[in-house]
């Protein structure tokens, strides 16, 4: 089940509050009141091939492979979003109803319909 992190550092001009359970990670992005989301990721996978579908109100959605840049025992370096292939938007969908039942409405509407608009387009696996 998701629960929030409280812990969460806001960056200037926006809040961002963080989300997360064994399966997934999502960060949500509204403005400094808290009013509207403009964005989020909802990252999941997290012990197999972790992976990120994102939306913003400017860009839209994308999904991406997160490389940890674990290459190497000996060094560590900071993980980046890559392209990766098609969305497993019916997993998804499951996976965030079991999972999502406890956060805000509107969060949990706005990830539901941009998975919904996914599935319904054909781009999934």
């Amino acid at each position: 089940m998701l629960k929030e992190v409280k812990s969460t550092k806001s960056e200037k001009g926006q809040k961002r509050r963080w989300f997360s359970d064994d399966y997934f990670d999502l960060i949500v992005w509204s403005g400094n009141n808290g009013d509207g989301v403009t964005g989020f990721q909802l990252c999941y996978d997290k012990d197999e091939m972790e992976r990120a579908f994102s939306w913003s109100a400017d860009t839209g959605t994308s999904h991406n492979r997160i490389d940890d840049g674990e290459a190497s025992p000996f060094k560590n370096m900071t993980p980046i979003l890559v392209p990766d292939g098609a969305v497993p938007y019916e997993e998804l969908l499951r996976q965030f109803h079991a999972r999502a039942r406890e956060l805000d409405k509107d969060i949990f509407e706005l990830i539901k319909i941009k998975l919904k608009e996914g599935l319904n387009t054909g781009a999934g696996s």
